[in-house]
């Protein structure tokens, strides 16, 4: 329960449907998703590790600010060399990759995206992405990456469809599983900005 709890709460934050300082509190969570504030205190813990959420004394958590016009780009590079690092070094694997995973992401980002649901949406754009960090298997690089993502909302307005952002994600995997690197960077350069 605390996954799914903790899950539903990211996307609200990264979709903006809760907004930047506004507060998250254990009660009416735990009312809301019928659940102990066990699960809810988790999910908060979790999601103020990943710099989504900050929490003060006296005044409990609240949805963390979005990075500035001028530290985003800063953010986004090293978003991109911390998942590039992750791809090089799965792409340069002596062993072979196990693509179910991301193929499987896919089919649900796709309906996701034809359903406009854009909560299932993000959640599948995130889990794309971590999906490649943990198949790098790179000890560390996610604890790194996640609260990369916490200053940022996923820019999904900047496509005319939300089968804009299946598309981008489909190219990553296909260069991938074709063995082009180069290909494969590219592509994941276009979709993080």
């Amino acid at each position: 329960m605390r996954d799914q709890v903790t899950d539903l709460l990211r996307q609200e934050i990264l979709t903006g449907k809760l907004e930047e300082d506004e507060a998250v509190r254990e009660i009416p969570l735990a009312k809301r998703f019928n659940v102990s504030r066990g699960p809810i205190r988790d999910a908060i813990l979790q999601l103020t590790q990943e710099g989504l959420l900050r929490s003060q004394p006296n005044r409990g958590a609240r949805v963390g600010p979005l990075w500035g016009p001028e530290i985003r780009p800063i953010m986004v590079g090293m978003r991109f060399e911390v998942e590039s690092f992750a791809m090089g070094k799965l792409m340069q694997s002596e062993t072979e990759i196990d693509f179910g995973g991301l193929r499987k992401n896919l089919r649900h980002f796709e309906l996701a995206c034809r359903d406009e649901d854009l909560g299932m949406v993000v959640q599948m754009d995130i889990e794309f992405h971590r999906l490649i960090l943990r198949l790098s298997d790179v000890p560390g690089l996610e604890a790194v990456w996640l609260p990369l993502m916490g200053g940022m909302r996923l820019p999904y307005s900047r496509h005319r469809k939300l089968l804009e952002s299946h598309k981008e994600h489909a190219a990553i995997l296909k260069a991938m599983e074709s063995g082009q690197a180069r290909r494969a960077l590219a592509a994941l350069k276009r979709n993080i900005r």
